[in-house]
């Protein structure tokens, strides 16, 4: 009977203790608040702001660096497109300098290979003709047909007759002919109208296939060496 009281009690007595208990508990913390003060509270705050304000100051610092970058960029290109444009402007002065040169210096004109130049009339003859013995005033023997002649500076050349005021063995051009514009030919005959003030001009030897017409006019004879 004893033990059943004693059991009460202690059960009454947890009871009214666990309140009690809690409310020591809440005391305690809301100590434990209370010692954060305002002044505290503010101070963190305004760090904390602070360090933000310090945060952001540096990212817009770095921004006016990369603008102020940006902008010195620039500048340099521009200033190696003024040089560029510069260069050009000197560059185009310097040539109408040249070229004013050019001008004003005295132009010579280079000196001819043409030594005589005769124009007349151009009849064709062949080594088997009526007077003709195959062999040329020079010695040639054409009588095998045979129409150039081989020049060690000239090459094969045509064989032609012309009068006295062409030296035998000369070299000329032929212009305004059937055979062509610039056809070389060598004197190596003559003949008894042939020459300056005569029927014909020059006596070209050929074949039965050249010369249909017998006589070629206007042709143009340039000596380009006198004799041997």
């Amino acid at each position: 009977m004893k033990k059943n009281k004693l059991i009460v009690i202690l059960n009454w007595s947890l009871l009214f203790a666990l309140p009690i208990t809690l409310l020591t508990v809440n005391v305690e913390t809301n100590k434990t608040s209370a010692k954060i003060s305002p002044k505290e509270l503010s101070t963190s705050i305004m760090f904390k702001t602070e360090k933000s304000n310090a945060i952001v100051a540096t990212n817009i610092d770095e921004v006016d660096n990369k603008i102020e970058e940006q902008e010195e960029v620039k500048k340099e290109v521009k200033k190696v497109e003024v040089t560029k444009e510069t260069q050009k402007e000197e560059i185009k002065e310097e040539i109408k300098e040249e070229q004013k040169e050019v001008v004003s210096q005295p132009v010579y004109e280079e000196k001819s290979d043409v030594l005589k130049s005769y124009t007349g009339k151009m009849s064709f003859y062949n080594a088997n003709c009526t007077g003709c013995s195959g062999i040329t005033s020079t010695g040639i023997d054409v009588s095998d047909g045979r129409l150039y002649y081989y020049d060690n500076n000239y090459g094969n050349v045509r064989i032609i007759a012309a009068g006295p005021e062409i030296k035998k063995w000369s070299i000329v051009r032929l212009k305004n002919t059937s055979l062509g514009s610039n056809t070389l030919a060598i004197v190596l005959d003559r003949g008894g109208a042939i020459g300056e003030g005569r029927t014909f001009l020059i006596d070209m030897l050929t074949n039965n296939q050249e010369g249909k017409g017998g006589v070629e006019k206007g042709v143009v004879v340039e000596v380009l060496r006198d004799g041997k």
